[in-house]
């Protein structure tokens, strides 16, 4: 099972490829146990299933105008989730989650997306047992 959470808003949605997309620099990204008060916590490359839900957490700075990112997980190179979230002008927080079953073991990637649809960031981890 798949679960969303997100700081301000989180749906699934395609990429707007537009030539206008909003400039900002992704400042940190990264894959943890927790998000506590718009903290990360545990960073890691490998989660135990045990965890039972893990954050892709990322933060922003100039921003030029709200705009939105995209975290698409993916489980063995197959997509698993596409979720949008907002991002506010002129430097955001955010993250998203997935909720960890038993088969949910092996290889797993985020890719981090702005709204005119480029790579900002390739994060990749495991879920061990």
């Amino acid at each position: 099972m798949v679960s969303f959470s997100a700081a301000w808003t989180a749906q699934a949605q395609a990429p707007a490829r537009g030539a206008n997309a909003a400039k900002l620099s992704l400042i940190q990204a990264l894959v943890c146990e927790e998000v506590k008060e718009g903290i990360p916590a545990n960073p890691a490359i490998a989660f135990s299933i045990s965890v039972g839900k893990i954050y892709c957490y990322t933060l922003f700075d100039q921003i030029s105008e709200d705009t939105v990112v995209y975290h698409h997980w993916y489980f063995r190179d197959k997509p698993s989730a596409r979720i949008r979230l907002s991002l506010r002008h002129p430097r955001w927080s955010t993250f998203s989650s997935i909720q960890l079953r038993e088969a949910d073991k092996g290889p797993w990637r985020v890719e981090i997306i702005d709204a005119g649809g480029r790579l900002l960031k390739n994060l990749r981890f495991s879920v061990t047992d």
